[in-house]
């Protein structure tokens, strides 16, 4: 796409520019991770859209699946698995290790492969895990520190929220204050970088 005009930060205008822009087009848009559920969030998403060429396509990933129950476009709904076996340890391995398979690091493979149960194959709980467990050195009292914690006993509606609070648990406590900070504002909030940072040094988090 051409260079959108930076002025157009009216959503009404941005939404004609595109509109305009795409009038008679195809195209294809891939949303990743799509947590909203309001089907107005999505016909305000979708409005330019409708100027654009018979065959344009629309892919979503969410583990949310209200708002794909009220699409009225007879959507394509697969169901994507946990992953299993090999290719869940292999996922923890690249983020934690930096390497495909666990073969030079056997001793710790029966922790990841308890770890990928805990975790029930969710691939986005597989990721935050590794990537916690890089930042530690490649010793098993680490891995068996994560596999044996007590925040798995939570109850929770799946893997990814223990894994995000074993995350949070590994913060210092300087970055503990500074992301439950962010707790105060409503959900789905815009964040300004800048804004947020003078803030924090308002709260004198930060010097």
């Amino acid at each position: 796409m051409a260079k959108v005009n930076e002025n157009l930060t009216n959503l009404n205008l941005l939404q004609e520019a595109l509109g305009d822009h795409l009038r008679g087009k195809k195209f294809l848009l891939v949303l990743d991770d799509v947590w909203t559920e309001s089907y107005a969030d999505w016909e305000t998403l979708v409005r330019p859209f409708y100027t654009c060429s018979p065959g344009s396509r629309i892919i979503i990933t969410t583990r949310k699946d209200q708002l794909l129950k009220q699409l009225v476009y007879n959507p394509l709904n697969m169901q994507l698995l946990s992953l299993l076996g090999d290719e869940a340890l292999s996922l923890v391995a690249r983020h934690a290790l930096g390497v495909n398979n666990f073969d030079s690091h056997m001793s710790l493979k029966p922790y990841a492969e308890g770890i990928v149960q805990k975790c029930g194959g969710l691939p986005l709980a597989l990721i935050a895990l590794g990537r916690l467990l890089r930042t530690k050195k490649e010793e098993v009292e680490h891995w068996k520190e994560v596999l044996n914690s007590e925040i798995w006993r939570l109850k929770d509606e799946g893997g990814i929220l223990p894994a995000l609070r074993l995350s949070y648990h590994d913060l210092s406590a300087t970055l503990k204050q500074l992301f439950a900070y962010c707790s105060l504002f409503p959900k789905d909030f815009l964040f300004d970088k800048k804004e947020l940072v003078l803030l924090w040094m308002a709260e004198g988090f930060l010097h």
